[in-house]
């Protein structure tokens, strides 16, 4: 009679297969401890040296630099200082604190230009060198083209009434003065009237003019020295007002009556005046 035995597994006694260890080769680990060490030795060594390159090329451009700013072969001869007006050379030079036997690559462009602007006179400036001992400064001079009164002071004032800078009593530039009522900018009639100055084509020049005033938007009026007369014009049609003033002009010299006048006032194609012995228009 047989028994079976359920849920069990029949365990056999099957011999463990032992680990293999290989034996280390001294020799081995040696040499890559040595190789280690020799690519750390080399990479420190290359960084040492691109290091020391660095250092060195680094001194060389400096001496080099120190070289070239004080050798005497880049040392300023040729200032050349174009547009200047009413500021002379001298001091254009003075105010850049440029001076000969300056060295040209030493000079700091922007500094001067900096230092040159700086002025009321100057509206724009360009400075340039040129190698190996010259160096250019172009100046743009605001122009001034009337007097005008700030705080009771006279200034120089451009085409656009903006002032310039006091009147110098040194350098003394005999111009009409500028009046504006409050609020007013001075127009676009005043400026043709100038022009028209400047080109001869009216009766009287600039040296006639005592003073210019800006009305209103459109009228303005000017005093004349010779004749002493005040004229008073309307700007709407300054050409054909301009026009109407020329034979207007012609007409009193012919008949004598030009040094009697004391006011006109001028429109296109009429006018008024009033002679000094006439209080009416």
């Amino acid at each position: 009679m047989s028994t079976a035995v359920l849920g069990k597994k029949i365990r056999r006694n099957v011999p463990r297969r032992k680990a293999r260890t290989q034996p280390v080769d001294k020799g081995v680990m040696l040499g890559g401890l040595l190789l280690g060490l020799f690519r750390a030795v080399f990479a420190l060594t290359r960084w040492g040296l691109g290091i020391a390159v660095v250092v060195v090329v680094s001194f060389g451009i400096l001496f080099a630099y120190r070289w070239v700013t004080t050798h005497e072969f880049f040392a300023l001869v040729n200032l050349r200082i174009e547009g200047s007006q009413r500021l002379s050379p001298e001091e254009i030079a003075e105010m850049g604190a440029v001076s000969a036997g300056s060295n040209v690559l030493s000079i700091n462009i922007a500094e001067v230009q900096r230092r040159i602007a700086a002025s009321e006179w100057i509206e724009s400036v360009a400075v340039t060198r040129v190698l190996p001992d010259g160096l250019t400064i172009e100046v743009k001079e605001r122009e001034p083209a009337f007097l005008t009164r700030r705080d009771e002071q006279l200034y120089y004032a451009d085409l656009n009434g903006q002032t310039i800078a006091p009147v110098d009593v040194d350098k003394f530039i005999s111009l009409p003065l500028l009046e504006t009522e409050d609020g007013l900018q001075v127009g676009s009639g005043i400026k043709m009237l100038l022009g028209e100055v400047a080109r001869n084509s009216l009766p009287f020049g600039m040296s006639q003019i005592a003073w210019l005033r800006q009305d209103s938007a459109e009228q303005f009026s000017i005093f004349l020295e010779k004749p002493r007369v005040l004229v008073q014009l309307d700007g709407a049609d300054l050409d054909a007002t301009l026009a109407s003033l020329t034979r207007l002009w012609t007409d009193l010299r012919h008949r004598g009556e030009l040094d009697r006048t004391a006011f006109m006032f001028v429109m296109p194609g009429r006018a008024w005046i009033r002679l000094h012995a006439d209080q009416t228009l």
